[in-house]
C-alpha cells in the first residue's frame, strides 16, 4: 500500500480525494473515537470519517453526562438480577458482565489521562447513586459530554489517527482482493472521496428518524445502511420504536432522572399516569412511553411533568450533571420546577432502542471480514435485550464497544496484505453509483426531499402505527413505503449538501422497512416491541433475538424485503460474549 495517506485527482470531471489507511472509522462519536484510540495505539494508520465535526456533533456530545460506575466492592448480583428483569429476557448475562467491568478500567484509564469527569476534593472520580429508567441501584460517573468528546477526540489525535471532517460515506463495499472501498463526499468543499482500507468500524450511530432530542437530528441510520451495502445483517430491528419523555418548551433528556428525583407525569386531571396505569416508580423508558401514549391516545392529554416534589439540592445537582438541557431550559424563561408544563413522548428509534447491525461478538464482529460495528449502529440486545440501557448504561456501551471494535480492526488490519489500486472497476462503479442523483441542473429538490421525510416519519414515528402495532397497519405502512423509495429515486438533487439528504432517505427507509419486517415476524409484546393482536409475552420467544437479511441488493432501485429468522442468543454462533484486549494486534 502506498506510504500517502491521501492523493488528490479527478474522476469525470469531478474532484477526487484518495485515502489509504489500515483502519477506517466511519463516525466521530464516542464509540468512533474510542475505536480510533485503540487502533491508532497499535501502530495502525488509521483515518475517522465523521459527517460533521468529529467530537462535536451526533448523539455523544449531547450525552446524559451519566455512566455507569461498578466497582469490585458493588453488589454486582444486584445490578445483574434487576438488568435481567428489565432486559425481559433477552440480555446476555456475560455480555453485561464483561462491559460493566471493562467500562470501570476504561474510565480508570481515561481518567488518569485527564477525561473530564466529575471529582472528589482530592481528585478522585466522584460516584453517585441514584435510582433511574427503573433500576434502583445505580452507580454512576458525572462528566460534561460536551467536553469529554472534545478530550476522546484530542486522545484520537494523540495516538495517531487522522480526522475527515464534513464527510458522508454513502457506499462501502469488500473487495475481491481483500479489504475495503468506502466511497463518499465532501460536503462543503464538493469533492468525492474514496477511501481503501483494510478493516472498518461502523460507529455512525444508529437511525432517529430525525427524533426530537438533542443530537438525533444527525442520525438517520447511515451506518446501519452501509452495513447492508457490505453485506451485514441486522439484528433486533422490532424494538426500535422508543419514544423517550421530552420538554415541549425544549427538546431535552434526563427525563428519567427527574423522574426518579421526585418528578411524576400527570395526565389532563392531574393523575399520576404511571400509578393509573399500576407501575412502580422509577418506571423503565418502555413503560413510561407506554403511560404517556396510553393516556393521549384515551383523549387524557396532556401530560405535565410536576417537578415540585423535586429538593432543591436534588435540582442543583440535576442542573450540574445536565447542564446543556439546563441551559435551553432557563432561556425559555419557565421554571419547570415550579411551574408544571406539558411534555411529549419524543420518538427516539434505535437509540433508546437496542437494534441494529447484527455483531457476533462484543467485538464488533459481523458477517463479513474485516467489517465491524460499535456504539449505537451496533445492535445492544446482549446489553439491553427488549428494553432500553439509556444514557448510563449506552454510554458505557459506546466506549466500551468503541474500544474492542477498534482492537479487533487493528489486529485484522495486521493480518491483511492490499495492493495499491487506482479507479478499479469496482471504485468506478462506486464513486457512479454515488453521484447518481447528483444533476447540478436539476431544480431545487427541496420541497421533494421534505415530504419524503415527513411521509418517511409519518410511519414510523406515528404510534398508531408502530407503538400500537397490528398487521394490518404495518402492512399498510409498509406499502407507502415502497412507494417513497421510488419516489426517492426518481428524484434528482442540484448540490452536494443536497445529495446528502438524498443518502439520509435512503438509510432511513432501508432501517423503516426492516424494522416493519421484524415486527411483523415477533408475535408478542416484550419490551419496546408491542403487537395488539398477541398483548403477552410469549414464552416460546425467551432468548429469542431476530436476524433480518434483505433479499435482494439494497443498492437496487428496488426497496428490498427483509427475511427474518430466530436465533437462540445462548448458541454458539448467535453470539459470544468475547472481545479483544490491549496487545492483539
Amino acid at each position: 500500500m502506498t506510504r500517502h495517506w491521501r492523493q488528490a485527482g479527478t474522476w469525470h470531471g469531478y474532484s477526487l480525494d484518495q485515502a489509504f489507511c489500515d483502519v477506517l472509522i466511519i463516525g466521530g462519536g464516542f464509540a468512533g473515537l474510542l475505536a480510533a484510540r485503540a487502533a491508532a495505539r497499535q501502530g495502525m494508520r488509521t483515518l475517522v470519517v465523521s459527517k460533521g465535526f468529529a467530537g462535536a456533533d451526533g448523539v455523544s456530545a449531547f450525552a446524559g453526562g451519566v455512566v455507569l460506575y461498578l466497582l469490585p466492592e458493588d453488589d454486582r448480583e444486584a445490578f445483574q438480577i434487576e438488568h435481567s428483569r428489565l432486559s425481559e429476557g433477552l440480555s446476555h448475562p456475560e455480555a453485561v458482565r464483561r462491559v460493566a467491568e471493562a467500562n470501570t478500567q476504561l474510565l480508570g484509564e481515561l481518567t488518569d489521562a485527564g477525561a473530564p469527569v466529575e471529582r472528589t476534593p482530592e481528585g478522585r472520580p466522584r460516584r453517585r447513586w441514584l435510582p433511574a429508567a427503573g433500576r434502583r441501584y445505580v452507580p454512576r460517573l458525572g462528566f460534561p459530554s460536551t467536553e469529554l468528546a472534545r478530550f476522546l477526540r484530542q486522545e484520537a489525535l494523540r495516538a495517531g489517527a487522522r480526522v475527515l471532517d464534513q464527510s458522508i460515506i454513502t457506499r462501502l463495499q469488500r473487495t475481491p482482493n481483500g479489504g475495503f472501498w468506502a466511497v463518499g463526499f465532501r460536503r462543503q468543499e464538493g469533492r468525492l472521496v474514496a477511501i481503501r482500507a483494510k478493516a472498518v468500524v461502523l460507529a455512525a450511530g444508529g437511525c432517529s428518524w430525525r427524533g426530537a432530542h438533542m443530537g438525533q437530528h444527525n442520525v438517520l441510520g447511515e451506518g446501519l445502511a452501509l452495513g447492508l451495502d457490505a453485506g451485514a445483517r441486522f439484528l433486533g430491528m422490532e424494538f426500535c420504536t422508543s419514544y423517550l419523555a421530552t420538554c415541549s418548551l425544549f427538546d431535552t433528556h434526563g427525563q428519567d432522572v427527574l423522574a426518579a428525583l421526585g418528578g411524576r407525569l400527570r395526565n389532563r386531571v392531574g393523575e399520576d399516569i404511571l400509578e393509573r396505569h399500576g407501575i412502580e416508580h422509577p418506571a423503565p423508558p418502555h413503560l413510561t412511553a407506554f403511560a404517556m401514549l396510553t393516556e393521549l391516545r384515551a383523549g387524557r392529554g396532556p401530560i405535565h411533568f410536576d417537578l415540585r416534589g423535586v429538593s432543591s439540592a436534588a435540582r442543583e445537582d440535576w442542573e450540574t450533571q445536565f447542564h446543556l438541557v439546563a441551559r435551553g431550559l432557563h432561556r425559555t424563561g419557565v421554571d419547570i420546577f415550579e411551574h408544571p408544563v406539558v411534555w411529549l413522548p419524543g420518538f427516539t428509534g434505535s437509540i433508546a432502542g437496542g437494534g441494529g447491525v447484527r455483531t457476533l461478538d462484543l467485538a464488533g464482529t459481523t458477517e463479513v471480514p474485516g467489517l465491524f460495528a460499535a456504539g449505537d449502529a451496533a445492535a445492544r440486545l446482549a446489553l439491553v435485550g427488549a428494553g432500553s440501557g439509556i444514557t448510563f448504561l449506552n454510554v458505557a456501551w459506546a466506549l466500551v464497544s468503541g474500544h474492542w471494535a477498534g482492537l479487533a480492526a487493528a489486529r485484522h488490519a495486521a493480518g491483511e496484505e492490499l495492493s495499491a489500486t487506482g479507479v478499479d472497476e469496482l471504485l468506478h462503479g462506486l464513486l457512479e453509483t454515488t453521484v447518481r442523483p447528483l444533476c447540478e441542473l436539476a431544480p431545487a429538490p427541496a420541497e421533494t426531499l421534505d415530504q419524503l421525510l415527513r411521509h418517511t416519519q409519518m410511519l414510523a414515528v406515528d404510534p398508531e402505527r408502530n407503538f400500537f402495532r397490528t398487521p394490518e397497519r404495518l402492512q399498510e405502512a409498509d406499502a407507502q413505503l415502497d412507494a417513497c423509495w421510488e419516489r426517492l429515486h426518481s428524484t434528482t438533487v442540484n448540490d452536494w449538501h443536497n445529495l446528502g439528504r438524498w443518502y439520509e432517505l435512503r438509510a432511513m427507509m432501508l432501517a423503516t422497512r426492516a424494522m416493519f419486517h421484524s415486527a411483523l415476524a415477533r408475535r408478542e409484546t416484550r419490551g419496546w416491541h408491542r403487537r395488539l393482536d398477541y398483548p403477552e409475552r410469549d414464552p416460546a420467544l425467551e432468548k429469542i433475538w431476530l436476524v433480518a437479511e434483505p433479499t435482494s441488493d439494497p443498492s437496487e432501485e428496488r426497496l428490498p424485503d427483509f427475511t427474518v429468522r430466530p436465533v437462540e442468543l445462548d448458541e454458539p454462533e448467535a453470539f459470544h460474549a468475547t472481545a479483544c484486549e490491549e496487545g492483539a494486534a
